[in-house]
């Protein structure tokens, strides 16, 4: 059986714990075991879920508490785990790297699923002399979408062919609308007569949910039965409420916080509204497009999620905010098969039955590799 063990992750609900969940509860367990790092004490949305499928999870000290601590413990779960990979998941896991080249493990993956944040001139310059490191340090480097390859190795490295790419894939059957389910859904939020918006992400100034009160301010000026559906928790919920509180905008906004029945909630929705600041490749889109949803999303978002065509893009400027409640709108009138948009998705691309088979045949063929 080959071992992984990747690092680091919350294993909660974000966008790489998603991935992650998505790939081991799909992929042929009899063959591979993953197991995880876990920075802090807290435990994650998803932790309970990965054991279930017979992972270990380990929990370290945090690096800006304790760096020494957090330091030992992770070389002393390398050692002692004779891992045949180390998968290590962005940049700022680098020490993962460093320690398994000391340790010896032979297989080590760095895989950037951001194409852009928000950084000052010391980070930036940071990120770039880390970067160097873990290029060097790392035996395969992977991507979650070409975006995200040019932002981590650079435009040369991705034409050059060194980066792998791999997909965030889903269960599309699993989000696949079902008008029962919708009708269902909506008489338990109460909101069957409603003009429905929704936003699947953790609440912070990255997923920017604010300025969907701004557009929202506009849109019931036009259309009074719009309402809001943020789904997730976060740093910034309070503040969100806050700011629903000052807008006279609580009526037509519902907190759902964490919630299991993602697909069902997609079900629900009349459009998908993602107004990130900055993105890799979000899983919610993938989700959103196999649920047969009209999108909007900022154009910071790279434009290969939209494997439908179903994704209309804008600027989050102050000055945008009227092209959003227009194009909102718009995307009302226009009629679209739910069912045949998630058909289209059937290639393979994000079907991660296909796509699970095709990361543990890689990584069987790297250890193959490894032992010649």
């Amino acid at each position: 059986m080959i071992k992984v063990l990747h690092l680091f992750t919350t294993l909660d609900s974000g966008g790489v714990e998603s991935f992650l969940f998505n790939y081991y509860s799909h992929i042929d367990r009899k063959k591979i075991q993953f197991d995880f790092i876990v920075p802090g004490k807290e435990q994650g949305f998803l932790e309970d879920k990965m054991k279930e499928l017979g992972a270990k999870v380990y929990h370290v000290p945090l690096l800006r508490k304790k760096p020494l601590h957090q330091f030992l413990s992770l070389a002393r779960i390398i050692k002692k785990g004779d891992y045949d990979i180390v998968h290590c998941h962005g940049y700022k896991s680098a020490i993962g790297l460093i320690l398994s080249k000391i340790i010896g493990c032979k297989i080590r993956i760095i895989h950037s699923h951001m194409a852009y944040v928000t950084e000052n001139s010391f980070q930036k310059v940071l990120r770039k002399l880390v970067t160097i490191l873990v290029k060097i340090l790392a035996t395969h480097w992977f991507a979650c979408g070409e975006d995200s390859a040019k932002w981590l190795y650079g435009e040369k490295a991705y034409k050059d062919g060194k980066i792998e790419i791999i997909f965030n894939a889903i269960d599309l059957k699993k989000y696949q609308f079902l008008s029962d389910v919708r009708e269902k859904c909506r008489r338990e939020l109460d909101v069957s007569n409603k003009f429905v918006l929704g936003n699947i992400a953790r609440l912070s100034d990255q997923k920017n949910q604010s300025y969907l009160f701004n557009v929202l301010k506009e849109l019931i000026l036009i259309k009074p039965n719009v309402i809001l559906l943020l789904v997730g928790n976060g740093e910034d919920e309070q503040k969100l409420k806050q700011k629903a509180l000052e807008l006279n905008l609580t009526p037509y906004v519902l907190f759902l916080g964490r919630r299991t029945d993602i697909s069902d909630l997609l079900s629900a929705m009349d459009v998908f509204l993602l107004p990130s600041k900055y993105e890799g490749l979000p899983v919610s889109l993938v989700e959103a497009q196999a649920s047969g949803l009209q999108i909007l999303s900022s154009d910071t978002v790279t434009q290969e999620v939209d494997v439908t065509k179903n994704i209309s893009y804008l600027p989050i400027n102050e000055e945008s905010v009227l092209l959003w409640k227009d194009k909102v709108l718009s995307l009302t009138s226009e009629e679209c098969n739910r069912f045949e948009i998630n058909n289209s998705m059937t290639d393979g691309l994000y079907d991660i039955c296909y796509q699970a088979s095709k990361l543990l045949n890689r990584y069987q063929e790297m250890c193959v590799i490894k032992e010649i």
